[in-house]
């Protein structure tokens, strides 16, 4: 299963868990329109409870925000966690200045 897959999934889930919560719309597709919209109404619904002092799902919403950046980027053909995994580690050394 690709990872587009794998994060569409988790996408459907967190969206399930925090629908009524967040009140969001129902999700019919997975569109960069309707995410970025997801990530706006969950951004504004996790200020207004934390101006009001209102507890509220907060790991879920932060997991949640983090499978949506992670789907817009796949849909835009770049693998964030593959860039990270296969990045070059090596430090080089820095000039001394005498």
């Amino acid at each position: 299963m690709s990872r587009i897959n794998i994060v569409s999934e988790q996408v459907i889930q967190y969206h399930a868990q925090l629908q009524a919560e967040i009140n969001l719309p129902a999700l019919e597709e997975l569109t960069e329109h309707k995410l970025k919209f997801m990530l706006e109404r969950i951004y504004l619904f996790e200020t207004r409870c934390s101006l009001k002092k209102i507890k509220y799902s907060d790991k879920q919403c932060v997991a949640f925000r983090g499978r949506i950046a992670d789907l817009m980027l796949l849909m835009d053909n770049f693998d964030l966690q593959d860039a990270i995994a296969n990045r070059d580690n090596v430090i080089e050394p820095v000039d001394s200045v005498a």
